[in-house]
């Protein structure tokens, strides 16, 4: 499995976690966006071992990543929750002077119906007022500001400092 991430002090927490499976320490990644933009990104790899083998199974059918219909229900957690929203998560308005308190996951790799089915699941297991918005024609899932605070509630035991910086003010 690779990792790769912006944020040095997450991947350092994501290698702890997978201590014992990590191949080396994070290491800095420079490239050339589109734009002309130099940017730096930390990279991490494990191994490959049995243990992440259900893990794979759960988002991995014939090479192609994909959610089931229980996913949700089944394993999404308050702790998977807050890894998520960490890995690919934010707030929806990042103006500086935004009251705006809603929440994104973006679920861009995943079909419309795939990612409706993750909505439904947060929304029965949360009680979540989410829903799908479509983003450069892609879907993803939108937290409603009337939502935040359990959602906050569910993910801030887990947060580490230095990615609180995705949440609204």
């Amino acid at each position: 499995m690779q990792f790769e991430w912006k944020n040095k002090a997450y991947i350092d927490h994501v290698c702890l976690l997978y201590d014992e499976w990590i191949l080396s320490s994070p290491h800095k990644k420079e490239r050339v966006n589109h734009l002309g933009n130099t940017v730096i990104t930390w990279g991490a790899q494990t191994f490959k071992h049995q243990a992440f083998n259900k893990l794979a199974n759960l988002f991995i059918v014939n090479n192609k990543k994909t959610i089931s219909n229980n996913l949700v229900e089944n394993y999404l957690t308050p702790r998977s929750l807050a890894y998520w929203f960490m890995d690919d998560g934010g707030k929806w308005d990042y103006n500086k002077n935004s009251t705006n308190k809603s929440i994104v996951l973006n679920t861009q790799s995943f079909t419309f119906e795939e990612v409706e089915s993750l909505v439904k699941g947060l929304r029965d297991k949360y009680q979540l007022n989410c829903y799908v918005k479509i983003n450069k024609n892609k879907p993803i899932i939108y937290i409603d500001s009337t939502s935040y605070l359990i959602f906050y509630n569910l993910i801030k035991p887990y947060l580490i400092p230095q990615m609180m910086y995705k949440l609204p003010t």
